[in-house]
């Protein structure tokens, strides 16, 4: 529910962060093509009318996949825009980052030849790899057809996550990839939901990138630690998260954080407190996770 912008200063917080640094970070990937998919989850059972919507991006690469939010992208974009026009009227803040509830500020990095999945999530400006258990699924293939998109899609049922998922995949888009966690077909998998359509990820498009250069890989220099320690660290940060958002911004007068909610007003210091109290006190909404089993 809030717009942050930040100036990146390293926090001493961090260290007590479990770190180590992996191989797999110095491994790049160029984009061969994207897809889009619109992503709906139903996050609490008890209200199936307001599930969450997102609008998602894979990076199609040789060896490789990328999958992130694209409504991030956007929101991210429209700030940098913002910011830009800002700083020609002589306001120096560079660097910014945005979180809000609805949408996903975590990234996952596939590598089927190695078997490795890293997602990767930030606190603050921070990005942190956090290696997951890799993704193993034995699809049924089935002899149902369907065109979605245009293309000729093939079905196939696998169970992951505590979830039986229904995927329509195309051989005529020939990588192994799919939305989220779900890989491993002949084909590029353009559709997907579970057996009560709680996830349901559609397909929204799909793009050769031939008219640009996108890089699949961990950003640099990002430190290596359990999804534990990471959670742990996250917890203790945003409770103190105004003060740890002054203590990344330099002593600079041309420098300030700015507030804002998710209807672009902008928020006081003390509205900010009284909005992180009521979020700390809320109960856990999500009843129905994307991994059940988790």
């Amino acid at each position: 529910m809030k717009t942050f912008f930040f100036l990146k200063r390293s926090l001493a917080f961090f260290g007590t962060i479990g770190l180590a640094f992996s191989a797999f970070a110095q491994e790049k990937d160029q984009a061969l093509a994207s897809v889009v998919y619109d992503f709906i989850h139903v996050t609490d059972t008890n209200k199936r009318e307001n599930p969450k919507k997102e609008s998602m991006i894979l990076y199609l690469g040789k060896f490789m996949s990328a999958y992130k939010s694209k409504t991030l992208a956007l929101k991210l974009e429209e700030i940098r825009k913002e910011v830009g026009e800002e700083n020609d009227n002589g306001n120096k803040r560079k660097l910014f980052s945005f979180n809000s509830p609805n949408v996903s500020n975590d990234e996952l990095f596939l590598n089927p030849q190695k078997q490795k999945l890293i997602r990767v999530d930030k606190i603050g400006p921070t990005a942190y790899q956090i290696p997951e258990d890799y993704p193993i699924i034995n699809w049924k293939i089935t002899n149902q057809t369907k065109i979605i998109g245009g293309y000729n899609c093939q079905q196939a049922f696998g169970e992951f996550g505590g979830r039986l998922y229904t995927v329509w995949f195309t051989p005529e888009i020939p990588f192994p990839y799919g939305p989220w966690k779900l890989h491993g077909l002949p084909g590029l998998i353009l559709q997907a939901s579970d057996a009560k359509n709680d996830v349901q990820f559609n397909y929204g498009g799909f793009k050769k990138e031939l008219d640009s250069k996108v890089s699949i890989a961990l950003p640099d220099n990002a430190p290596q630690t359990t999804l534990k320690d990471f959670m742990k660290a996250k917890a203790a940060f945003e409770k103190n998260l105004m003060f740890n958002q002054k203590a990344l911004a330099p002593g600079n007068a041309n420098t300030r954080i700015v507030l804002k909610d998710q209807t672009g007003r902008q928020l006081s210091e003390n509205e900010f407190k009284e909005m992180m109290e009521s979020r700390a006190n809320e109960k856990n909404p999500i009843n129905n996770p994307l991994e059940l089993n988790k």
